[in-house]
């Protein structure tokens, strides 16, 4: 009489890298897992793309290499170059592999356009430049999860088609985090103009930073007064930058000119209020301190006026002549042009 061990499917098993649970189980994804999985299942046989869609059920394009950018940047898998398309294996396995392709130097561009960079590729540049791990690294906390392939192209985009510092870029990522604005699209369009200003050091960096997060909260008063939903339109994000970029207002000067608008006729006109700072630049106010104590200035020079002459009944009361800012006829004037419409 013979005895076996009735297993059942424990008749047949394959090893996991502790690893792969101790390091690595939170930060990969379902498809990630599902091709490390089959990889392990069939020891260190090599796969071609074609063989692991049809396998793994990956239909979309892109998909696979999404899936197995993320070990092999982690060294968990490698691929094989046989020829001029590569075959996935399990890294664990001992098989001659030939070594990644360094590299290639990109010229920098001014299209808005990713380099085409291979997951093997950008694996070495990983291993081999602590600085562009850090980058990848920063690069997950911002979409927390592993990038996609075309997350990845956009990264490695940002040193080698634009030329930003790997600190710089990561500067970059974290404004566009904080921002809500993580698309690669954006990221890379931002790129593009921090490359063209010479925006490539730390301190420069802060200091676009600063100003971009000073933009983006005058974007979002502007928005929540006006109650939009949607992008701002072209023509108010021209009169702001006018507003900020070449006049010198802050937000607060800004949001002061919107409340005299509607006080003044009712509802928020972009024309009116660019009148009205218009005025104040030309008469050196910039605070609203300053804004409130002319106004102030002038009614009570005003009033004085009145109470040494009664004006006649058909006639406004003039303006001081040592008065140099006449709000309320400033006001008149402009309520008066937005009528006619001139």
């Amino acid at each position: 009489m013979d005895y076996t061990l009735n297993a059942g499917v424990w008749n047949s098993v394959f090893a996991v890298p502790t690893s792969v649970v101790d390091d690595y189980i939170k930060l990969a994804g379902e498809r990630s897992l599902k091709l490390l999985l089959f990889l392990l299942r069939y020891g260190g046989k090599s796969f071609s793309e074609d063989e692991l869609c049809k396998s793994l059920g990956f239909s979309e394009k892109g998909e696979l290499e999404d899936a197995a950018v993320f070990w092999e940047q982690r060294g968990v898998i490698r691929r094989v170059y046989g020829d001029d398309s590569g075959e996935l294996c399990a890294a664990a396995e001992k098989k001659t592999v030939s070594e990644p392709k360094p590299a290639k130097p990109v010229e920098k561009a001014k299209a808005v356009k990713p380099v085409s960079v291979s997951s093997g590729e950008i694996a070495q540049r990983i291993k081999s430049d602590k600085e562009i791990a850090l980058l990848f690294s920063e690069a997950e906390k911002v979409y927390e999860r592993p990038l996609y392939q075309r997350e990845t192209n956009m990264v490695i985009s940002l040193v080698d088609h634009y030329g930003l510092k790997p600190g710089v870029a990561m500067m970059l990522l974290s404004y566009c985090k904080k921002a809500g604005k993580t698309t690669p699209d954006y990221i890379l369009t931002c790129a593009k103009d921090w490359a063209d200003n010479g925006i490539n050091s730390i301190e420069l960096a802060n200091a676009r930073v600063l100003k971009l997060e000073q933009r983006d909260s005058l974007y979002e008063s502007i928005r929540k007064a006006l109650g939009l939903k949607s992008k701002m339109p072209k023509k108010i994000t021209d009169l702001l930058e006018v507003w900020t970029e070449l006049w010198g207002f802050n937000e607060e000067m800004i949001m002061h000119a919107y409340d005299e608008t509607v006080y003044e006729i009712g509802s928020w006109q972009p024309e009116y209020m660019n009148a009205i700072l218009d005025n104040w630049r030309k008469n050196g106010i910039f605070t609203v301190t300053d804004a409130e104590k002319a106004s102030e200035e002038y009614k009570a020079a005003k009033k004085a006026d009145v109470s040494k002459e009664k004006p006649k009944a058909a006639e406004k009361p003039k303006k001081p002549s040592n008065s140099s800012f006449d709000m309320d006829d400033v006001m008149a004037q402009i309520k008066n042009r937005y009528k006619n419409g001139s």
